[in-house]
């Protein structure tokens, strides 16, 4: 059975919607099994900045949490944050925490996904009643790690999306792995990216209620930025981000993977259900980037003089890539060594990816360039930093959910 974990947008339809797709794919090997998500922020939060995060209040939690088990699906919250400033070394952090998953409890959540291995072992021992899974974040990439975690608590892994494609890893984890693994099937991360490391640090500060204002500290552009920088001016990075075609999950299957997680924290529910809808079908139309979320270069459109550029449409055509994953799974290349004797990925990349306008990419590419630059050398001001915090808070209080 393909288990599918995926996130949630807290509204009633919503869970009808997914239990729509469910019946729909009933004996097709695959449904949505687990839903997940958090507050929007809180002392002890997930990895996810508070301005992208729907906001509800318990009430509404509760109720969430309930419809969802009548339809047959988990709940799954998450504790993924890399670092907690060490409150969990307190008694006010501890009493905290141990007052949230009381809650948690109470209101039928089955699950909790975690980073940080002293939570992991800190709820595995104290509240049993729930599952502890190990969260992406815990990078585990290793068979140490999967023991390391398992032995703390853990009764579930999230592999680091490093080892997606490194099949020689899956097959011996997949056969020899006391727990479940589980993979995120549609990461946009660049491959082998050493920066995610403190982006995710940056991001979890982003919703830490006990600091600035309620909903956490803002942050610039600068990964973000770099990132999708990176992937205009290497084009093969847009194939060697670690994604999943639904159409390839039986590769991941035959290793001994049976979890899939769908990423998208913050999308549309729309979007979110058409992404169901793709890993379950395991079959997809169109660009792929849709399945990766959101354009993110888009977010660089503004020239310094005030002007706007047009829409930079970038297009990796799911068709063109079939048989693009097989050489992982055949010849279990060593990626974390380097491209230079392989360019399997920037081959391929010059048969799927297309841009629409060349020129426009490099005016793209050139606001990016410029930005970095200012985000590096330039101190922000005392009221620029105060602005940031207003217009973060106006973000977030955006997202309520009605």
């Amino acid at each position: 059975m393909r288990n599918f974990t995926v996130p949630t947008t807290f509204t009633p339809e919503f869970i009808d919607q997914l239990d729509d797709l469910n019946r729909e794919f009933a004996g097709s090997g695959g449904r949505v099994a687990e839903i997940y998500g958090s507050f929007q922020e809180g002392v002890f939060n997930s990895a996810r900045p508070a301005k992208y995060l729907p906001a509800v209040s318990r009430e509404q939690f509760q109720r969430h949490v309930a419809q969802a088990r009548e339809k047959g699906i988990a709940f799954n919250y998450l504790f993924n944050a890399p670092s907690y400033s060490n409150l969990e070394y307190t008694h006010e952090g501890r009493t905290a925490l141990a007052a949230l998953l009381q809650f948690l409890v109470d209101a039928g959540v089955a699950s909790v996904t975690v980073a940080v291995p002293y939570l992991v072992e800190i709820i595995s021992s104290t509240f049993p009643q729930m599952e502890v899974v190990t969260s992406t974040i815990g990078y585990v990439g290793a068979m140490a790690g999967i023991s390391q975690y398992h032995e703390a608590g853990a009764a579930r892994v999230v592999l680091d999306v490093e080892v997606n494609r490194d099949f020689q890893f899956l097959r011996k984890a997949g056969a020899e792995s006391p727990i479940p693994l589980e993979i995120i099937v549609n990461p946009v991360c660049i491959s082998q990216c050493h920066f995610k490391y403190n982006h995710n640090c940056v991001a979890s500060l982003g919703s830490q209620s006990f600091l600035r204002g309620g909903s956490g500290i803002p942050y610039n552009q600068y990964y973000l930025n770099w990132c999708f920088l990176q992937k205009l001016q290497k084009e093969g990075e847009f194939l060697k981000s670690p994604w999943v075609r639904p159409e390839d999950l039986h590769f991941w299957e035959e290793s001994g993977i049976s979890h899939f997680k769908i990423a998208g924290r913050g999308l549309p529910g729309s979007e979110i259900l058409r992404l169901c809808r793709s890993y379950l079908a395991r079959e997809f139309s169109g660009n792929l980037l849709d399945l990766l979320g959101w354009p993110h270069w888009l977010a660089f459109r503004d020239n310094g003089d005030g002007t706007r550029l047009p829409a930079l449409d970038v297009i990796l055509d799911n068709k063109a890539l079939e048989g693009f994953l097989d050489f992982f799974a055949r010849k279990t290349p060593e990626c974390r060594l380097g491209c230079r004797q392989c360019g399997h990925c920037l081959a391929w990349s010059r048969k799927a990816l297309r841009f629409n306008d060349e020129s426009l990419k490099e005016k793209y590419i050139a606001n990016m360039s410029r930005n970095i630059r200012h985000l590096v050398e330039d101190i922000p001001s005392a009221q620029e930093t105060e602005e940031a915090v207003i217009n973060w808070q106006k973000q977030a209080a955006r997202q309520v959910v009605k």
